[in-house]
């Protein structure tokens, strides 16, 4: 029963550290459940338990490992050096690099010295006009 108990204590544990996008969320659950389960198995073979001590360390290595690469995701998606794309494959970054000029004062004036990213201002309707304004510089 203790077996089965940690079984699907690691099962939780994978699904949680994985359902992240964040490439290092994935690789910290991954890394934290191998080294977990290496550590509990080391630890429960000692009281006869290896099985049970390798499941229950990987949950536990899994955990700590998920949430110590979600933060590294955070800190990087806040430096800009992990962004998720749009359905046009376009990042923030993307959008900001195509303003002129007068359109990132125009921004900055919208966004009236409030903290955050300049490009939380663009409407839909100017993101597309810059789009089409790339695809025009690429020759599409």
């Amino acid at each position: 029963m203790k077996t089965i108990t940690a079984l699907l204590t690691l099962g939780c544990a994978f699904a949680v550290g994985c359902s992240s996008t964040g490439p290092n969320t994935q690789r910290g659950a991954a890394g934290g459940a191998a080294a977990g389960a290496l550590i509990g198995g080391i630890i429960g073979h000692q009281s006869g338990e290896t099985a049970a001590g390798a499941a229950i360390g990987a949950a536990a290595g899994g955990l700590a490992g998920g949430a110590m690469g979600r933060q590294q995701d955070r800190v990087a998606g806040s430096t800009g050096s992990y962004e998720t794309r749009d359905s046009y494959g376009y990042t923030d970054n993307d959008y900001l690099a195509l303003l002129t000029p007068s359109e990132v004062d125009t921004l900055r004036a919208r966004s009236q010295g409030r903290s955050g990213d300049l490009a939380d201002y663009l409407t839909d309707q100017e993101r597309a006009n810059l789009r089409a304004r790339n695809s025009t510089r690429r020759g599409y």
